[in-house]
């Protein structure tokens, strides 16, 4: 396990490096001058072309594309993203910052998504071609197909505006007392897991499905046991791989999905932190941002690969 683990993370090297040059590249042949942008939004500044040439100098902007890009590697292998260019503030502080806020989000939209699709899916299974079934399925469908975006704006039109029972944006704090935390958190996770919920109980339950029909799960039923010992302690555990596959990819996801609702709910991560970079046109912390994003997604799909072995001991990797 430790040499499969050991190749895993030296293959992280060369892809880390390409999104690099992508984002990099991308953000450079975008219309628009990022010192030019950035001057225009302080009316104390004349953007004059002697000032221009002095903050592009600054910046390193002033130097051919490669040379740049081989400059931003060279700070990136010493632990180095930068600085902003409107704050003036290191890019990594900027990140270390914001990061427990979108993880907090994330953790929290994953479970509830846990907490609806698991039993839906489960019971969709059992209850196979039933009315709830039915039902499960048109929820799980609205789920899949129910943008982030605008079932965040329903609830934040009906618990906030007409009802006033939860906060319209922001996040909670512990020294205002858990129920601070929770009443600012209940709508930005269930925004963020109630796609993510739709989908993983379709995955449930095919699973479900497709284990409920093996002869070891007839035999189990043939002898009597309880139907919640069948389901749960057979047939969940052998059909939690796929379960698990799509939570680990799905965690990756719910990090980029929370730029949308971050934006949304004002919500204080890394994630509101990239869309405004990207408005201004701040380089260096776009590209700390997605740097960040790659290297989460990466190593949640690496923990969800030993956890392979962990739950079916015939998976091994040495």
């Amino acid at each position: 396990m430790s040499r499969y683990i050991l190749r895993r993370l030296l293959a992280m090297v060369p892809l880390l490096l390409g999104i690099s040059f992508i984002v990099f590249s991308l953000l450079n042949i975008l219309p628009g001058d990022p010192v030019s942008i950035m001057l225009s939004s302080n009316p104390h500044i004349t953007p004059d072309a002697e000032t221009i040439a002095q903050l592009k100098a600054q910046y390193g902007l002033d130097k051919p594309l490669m040379t740049q890009y081989l400059i931003f590697l060279g700070n990136l292998l010493k632990g180095d993203l930068g600085t902003s260019m409107y704050t003036q503030q290191p890019v990594l502080t900027a990140i270390a910052e914001r990061m427990p806020a979108t993880i907090q989000l994330a953790l929290a939209a994953l479970v509830i998504s846990i907490v609806i699709a698991i039993p839906v899916g489960v019971i969709s299974a059992v209850r196979q071609y039933s009315w709830i079934d039915h039902l499960c399925l048109i929820g799980a469908l609205i789920g899949v197909s129910m943008p982030s975006f605008w079932l965040g704006l329903l609830l934040m039109l009906g618990f906030s505006l007409k009802l006033r029972w939860l906060p319209l944006s922001g996040m909670g704090y512990l020294y205002n007392g858990l129920g601070d935390v929770l009443h600012h958190l209940i709508m930005p996770a269930f925004t963020l897991g109630f796609g993510m919920a739709a989908l993983l109980a379709r995955v449930t339950r095919s699973s479900m499905l497709e284990v409920l029909g093996q002869d070891y799960i007839r035999t189990a039923q043939a002898k009597g046991l309880p139907e919640r010992t069948v389901v749960y302690r057979h047939a969940l555990r052998n059909a939690f791989i796929p379960i698990l596959t799509v939570l680990g990819v799905q965690f990756g996801y719910l990090l980029g999905g929370s730029v949308i609702v971050e934006t949304i709910f004002s919500w204080p991560g890394i994630g509101r932190l990239a869309v405004n970079s990207i408005l201004n046109r701040d380089l260096p912390v776009v590209q700390g941002t997605v740097l960040v994003f790659t290297l989460i997604f990466i190593l949640t799909n690496l923990l969800v690969d030993i956890l392979y072995a962990a739950i079916d001991p015939r998976i091994q990797y040495d």
